[in-house]
């Protein structure tokens, strides 16, 4: 038993020791990619790192944001700065820059006796944002110091010994853009088969949704999950939304929606039907 377990340590130290061999005498060409992961996390079913990012300014409640991309390097830390270029593939791009998006660098730095680096992309959320969504692509390209790496990224298998995540090329990544605004998961309110507005909130709408934060500062990200926002809440906003768009509307400056409907919320003494305008 013993002689048993003194084999299977020696076959562990064997495997560690040349693991540890191949690593430290890596001599392939010094090379970056995107190593950018989902939320930051490691994940067996998307695989280690991703092909693509998502900037969606509804959900970050804000109209700008400044997008960290992970470089990571294949090779040896070096005590002496490194360039490496990237460009955007305009074929796969349809995010304008200036208008959308701040120009990119022409040349990055990965600095001496670091692994890896960052590209700070910087977006804005722009009104054609708000019906569709758009992308920038960019891609590594090589210099005197850095190349391109993982052009054929094969992820590893998980701990089931399947491979769930696809193949990618990681010197490119794509940042989908939008600030598209979709109903809710929490939203208590529908539309019956007539077209009639219903419940607390009836049907919901982008002018809707900022008419509440507007008047109640209640954010879009709060509809997000019942931890934010239970029936009882939403009950309690239509109350007080109701409340508002009856005041407006005996000021003789009713709300209404994109299509001139009267806005609906559940206590309001008018019927709104979708694509029926209010004729006073």
């Amino acid at each position: 038993m013993k002689t048993k377990i003194i084999l299977i340590v020696l076959c562990i130290q064997t495997v560690l020791n040349s693991c540890q061999k191949e690593y430290f005498n890596y001599s392939g060409p010094q090379g970056v990619y995107f190593g950018v992961r989902y939320g930051g996390e490691l994940q067996d079913k998307d695989g280690p790192f991703q092909p693509e990012s998502y900037v969606e300014f509804i959900k970050l409640g804000t109209d700008s944001y400044t997008c960290n991309l992970p470089i990571m390097l294949v090779g040896e830390v070096k005590d002496y700065d490194r360039k490496f270029k990237i460009l955007i593939d305009q074929d796969s791009t349809t995010l304008e820059q200036g208008l959308h998006y701040k120009p990119i660098e022409d040349l990055y730095i990965l600095k001496a006796g670091e692994h890896s680096s960052i590209v700070a992309i910087d977006f804005f959320a722009q009104t054609d944002l708000n019906d569709q969504q758009k992308r920038l692509t960019l891609k590594i390209i090589a210099t005197e110091d850095l190349v391109p790496a993982f052009r054929n990224w094969e992820p590893p298998v998980d701990i089931t010994g399947s491979n769930p995540a696809k193949k990618f090329d990681a010197s490119k990544h794509t940042i989908y853009v939008n600030n598209m605004m979709v109903k809710p998961s929490q939203w208590l309110g529908s539309v019956l088969a007539n077209g009639e507005e219903f419940n607390s909130l009836g049907a919901f709408s982008r002018k809707k949704m900022e008419f509440i934060t507007e008047q109640l500062g209640i954010t879009y990200s709060e509809f997000s999950n019942d931890k934010t926002m239970s029936f009882l809440r939403m009950g309690l906003i239509g109350s007080q939304m109701s409340r508002i768009l009856i005041a407006r509307f005996e000021a003789g400056n009713p709300v209404l929606e994109d299509d001139g409907r009267l806005m609906y919320f559940q206590g309001v003494p008018w019927k709104s039907y979708i694509g029926v305008a209010y004729k006073p």
